[in-house]
């Protein structure tokens, strides 16, 4: 994907393929990849995230309540799974950003023996 941010180094703990999938979906590039990767991305990262979001509901019911900043989190990862891939290569190019981070922040924030890693 032609994108001028670098990749961000996966650092929490969890699955190796959760972490290629978020590395292959934010990995820079010069040319943006073909659709059908883009979209077989997109589904993939939608799979991550369904869990990672009923894990984070979980989580702020139980420890966090009163916390919007978490709430206003699982709110945007919700829209994520609800948007389609837009018109073409480039909007598909960009929800897959868009559901790469969305699963990189819930990996990274949740504990760990909430996000099912474990060191």
């Amino acid at each position: 994907m032609a994108t001028t941010r670098a990749a961000q180094p996966i650092v929490a703990a969890g699955s190796d393929q959760l972490q290629a999938d978020i590395a292959a979906a934010l990995g820079t590039r010069t040319t943006l990849p073909p659709y059908d990767e883009v979209l077989r991305l997109i589904d993939t990262l939608k799979g991550h995230l369904v869990p990672l979001i009923d894990q984070a509901k979980e989580h702020v019911d139980e420890h966090r309540p009163g916390d919007g900043v978490w709430r206003q989190a699982i709110a945007g990862a919700e829209f994520q799974l609800r948007a389609g891939p837009g018109n073409g290569l480039v909007s598909a190019a960009h929800r897959l950003q868009g559901l790469a981070r969305c699963v990189l922040h819930f990996h990274r924030h949740l504990p760990h023996d909430v996000a099912g890693g474990g060191e």
